[in-house]
């Protein structure tokens, strides 16, 4: 082996080198990025859940009034009705 072709074989051996420590940096940085992700994930993950839980709550309060609101309309047919009754009694 010539000198040249030593030299060679060592740049050759720095380069390798230097991106092997580029590759580690890449590396550690995606794992650092990977565990920002699922952190951010679990964080979205859990607001997704409070706002089911806020929407069933107001799911159920609307289903409250909208009950409230079927009784108060079949009390108003029922004094309705009473009034209509009263209306065609024959008045002595």
């Amino acid at each position: 082996m010539n000198e040249h072709e030593k030299q060679e074989f060592w740049n050759s051996l720095a380069r390798l080198y230097d991106e092997t420590l580029a590759l580690r940096e890449s590396i550690s940085e995606l794992r650092g990025k990977s565990v920002e992700l699922h952190e951010a994930a679990s964080d979205l993950l859990q607001v997704a859940q409070s706002h089911q839980r806020a929407v069933e709550a107001h799911q159920r309060v609307a289903e409250a009034h909208e009950r409230r609101l079927d009784k108060l309309e079949v009390v108003q047919e029922w004094l309705a009705e009473k009034e209509r009754a009263r209306e065609q009694r024959p008045q002595a």
